[in-house]
């Protein structure tokens, strides 16, 4: 079963992660593992994009181990909207887990610092 877990902000996200909807999306191949879709949405501040291109580099990277060890499903940016000109607004991920609490360990451990 897939289970969404939202935030606006991903900086408050580890406290606020049980406070959060689920939703049921869609059954899971792995019956060990359950599917946990995040939704984190950028800061809106002028910095915000320049932040977000600063640890990309980091952040991808990390994002390729925890797809590689089979954490994370499925992740990508948000858009603005579906045009051309479309700005980057946020991510999604699909993470594989036992639980939600293993979902906010590894947000926690991989969570830019300056944000």
């Amino acid at each position: 079963m897939s289970k969404a877990i939202t935030s606006s902000r991903l900086a408050t996200l580890p406290a606020r992660i049980s406070q959060h909807r689920t939703l049921t999306v869609s059954a899971t191949a792995n019956a060990a593992k359950q599917q946990f879709i995040l939704i984190a949405r950028d800061f809106k501040d002028p910095e915000a994009i320049t932040r977000r291109l600063d640890t990309r580099t980091k952040h991808l990277a990390e994002a390729r181990e925890l797809k590689k060890s089979g954490q994370i499903h499925y992740a990508g940016a948000l858009f603005s909207d579906h045009s051309d000109s479309g700005k980057m607004v946020g991510s999604v991920i699909v993470f594989q887990a036992e639980n939600a609490e293993e979902v906010r360990k590894i947000v926690e451990r991989n969570m830019p610092e300056n944000e």
